[in-house]
């Protein structure tokens, strides 16, 4: 193990992270206060893509605006994080649309009229938090 708490991952480790998981978070601004969004996504081509109804306030309130996608992981000994800034846009290229409804994704509302929103990454950071110490968790 490493004797470093924090570690920063590179690009690489950055991006696996964001393609090895299904569920991240979107959080915004709302009327200067924060805002967070699960929702279920998938990459392809350096961009994360992820449907949201289309009258939805993730749409209203994120379309056009610059924001924060988290996405996490963990293993044995360390959780690793990446946050990815970037600009959400509505998809509206009917053959991307095609293949992103092709592509297996984790439904929250599947009867829902949806559109799909990507998020093109400015950047993107990581991060690896190792454990050093575990300490018992009182009851209470």
């Amino acid at each position: 193990m490493t004797e470093q708490i924090i570690e920063k991952l590179n690009d690489e480790e950055s991006w696996a992270i964001l393609q090895a998981n299904q569920i991240g978070r979107v959080a915004s601004a709302r009327e200067g206060a924060p805002d967070i969004f699960p929702v279920s996504y998938i990459v392809s081509d350096w961009v994360i893509y992820f449907r949201t109804g289309v009258d939805s306030r993730l749409r209203i309130e994120t379309e056009g605006r610059l924001v924060a996608f988290e996405t996490a992981t963990q293993a044995p000994g360390s959780f690793s994080s990446t946050v990815t800034l970037g600009v959400l846009e509505v998809v509206n290229d009917t053959e991307l649309i095609a293949k992103l409804d092709q592509v297996p994704i984790i439904e929250f509302a599947p009867n829902k009229n949806y559109v799909w929103l990507a998020l093109y990454p400015q950047d993107v950071r990581g991060r690896r938090l190792n454990v050093i110490t575990t300490r018992s968790i009182p009851t209470i």
